[in-house]
């Protein structure tokens, strides 16, 4: 069966007024004579709206009983159907097609088939190397008795059965009719549609996947080479590690670069501590008078080892000892005596020459008389105070070394923390994919502004 036309009364005063009984009926279909359940309805009227005297209803299926059923009553009476006439349009079992011409010899032991395209039932087809519900296609390959072989990148192996064409498409990384072509060099994928721009030295991907065997170019990561470079990473893969930018700024995701380095480092990735005796903000600090001309620390400019003879025990041994005292931490006095007054080399505590009365390189000595038993005394004295002095000193540059040791330490965690903080803020970023687009077109500017610029020294 394909469709139901029905005719209602039309003698009561017009069609609205006729078919008013008529509202919320339904066409229900059956194979027996016990009334279907509403499940079986191929139309349901909505009860709403106003209907006509004459209706049709498209309702195909394969049945042997229609019943236009009425269970609604309209002011307290029972339901009423008044239709004068019923067409039913269809074919018998087995044939399908206009003016029913078409057999459905094609499904399986000669079972029905749809009504209007022919298509068979849950049966089947006759011929199993067909394919259903049409039975018009084979189910793998092509052409008489379907011995043909489809393209073997046919979509579920499915191919037209005259010319072998594939009819659902082609799989990943194929095109054509046959699906006997690959991808275009830079795409992949379903019907090609994919792109693939970003492997190392430009070779193209793999068409079906994407991959890229051989790696991928500067700024990008992953199997396809589509994924960013994570905050504070840089390079072909994303393999390098940013410098010490200035704030913790991610450095240019494609050559590393730095807008600004931070204290203590250098380079235009400023991976470079500072060196050849200078510290601090791009290097341009010097370092103090570290001990045996050790190198100061590249950040802060203070000396580990502590400071030469002459120099005041601080912490970047910068401060020359006051006049009248000499050596280390500038511990030991000057004689006084050298000439006019002069001040003794503040490391060794000598003088250049002597005022009259007094010899030797110290000036400490009187000349032409023998010295008494209290300058002899005090003399002694004077020593033992040198050596005192310089047991604390030596104290003083433990101490020194011991507190250069916790400031190490601090440094290390406070790297540490700054690694915590980037890996962080890659978290947030990763949540935000307009953020790597972004940042993607950021890296490419800078890419080409900084191809004309040479590294500071």
């Amino acid at each position: 069966m394909k469709s139901v036309k029905f005719w209602y009364r039309n003698d009561r005063g017009g069609a609205n007024y006729s078919t008013i009984r008529l509202r919320g009926y339904s066409i229900r279909v059956s194979n027996d004579t016990t009334l279907p359940p509403p499940e079986s309805s191929c139309y349901t009227d909505p009860g709403n709206v106003s209907l006509p005297t004459i209706i049709e209803k498209n309702c195909e299926r394969t049945v042997r009983y229609v019943w236009i059923y009425q269970g609604n009553a309209l002011d307290g009476d029972c339901p009423i159907l008044e239709i004068c006439e019923v067409q039913v349009f269809g074919c018998e079992t087995g044939r399908y097609g206009e003016d029913c011409s078409n057999t459905c010899d094609h499904c399986r032991n000669n079972a029905s088939c749809e009504i209007t395209s022919g298509v068979c039932d849950k049966h089947g087809c006759a011929d199993p190397k067909l394919a259903p519900p049409s039975c018009s296609q084979c189910l793998a390959g092509f052409g008489e008795n379907c011995r043909r072989q489809c393209s073997p990148f046919c979509k579920e192996n499915r191919c037209d059965i005259n010319m072998g064409t594939c009819l659902l498409g082609c799989n990943d990384g194929y095109l054509g009719s046959f699906c006997n072509t690959t991808c275009r060099y830079g795409n992949y994928g379903d019907r090609c549609q994919k792109s693939c721009n970003h492997c190392l030295q430009n070779t193209t991907c793999h068409h079906v996947n994407g991959f890229c065997s051989s790696g991928c170019k500067e700024g990008y990561k992953g199997e396809k080479c589509d994924t960013a470079c994570s905050v504070g990473e840089y390079g072909k893969n994303c393999a390098n590690h940013c410098g010490h930018c200035f704030n913790n700024e991610p450095c240019n995701r494609f050559d590393g670069r730095c807008n600004e380095c931070e204290t203590g480092y250098h380079g235009f990735k400023c991976d470079k501590e500072c060196s050849n005796k200078t510290y601090g903000l791009n290097c341009l600090d010097t370092c103090g008078a570290c001990l045996d001309s050790s190198p100061c620390h590249h950040v802060d400019g203070s000396c580990p080892s502590g400071c030469n003879p002459g120099w005041q025990t601080t912490p970047k041994c910068d401060a020359p000892c006051p006049p009248g005292t000499f050596g280390p931490n500038c511990i030991n006095k000057c004689s006084g005596n050298c000439l006019h007054h002069a001040p003794c080399d503040k490391e060794s505590g000598k003088c250049k020459s002597c005022s009259e009365g007094w010899k030797n390189d110290f000036c400490n000595e009187k000349s032409g008389e023998p010295i008494t038993e209290l300058e002899k005394l005090t003399l002694q004295h004077l020593k033992l105070d040198n050596e005192r002095l310089v047991m604390e000193s030596e104290m003083l540059k433990e101490e020194s070394q011991k507190i250069s040791s916790e400031t190490a330490f601090l440094k290390i965690k406070e790297k540490y923390l700054r690694l915590k903080m980037q890996s962080e803020f890659q978290k947030v970023m990763n949540s935000t994919p307009e953020t790597q687009l972004s940042e993607e077109k950021a890296g490419q500017s800078f890419g080409s502004d900084s191809q004309n610029t040479t590294e500071s020294p």
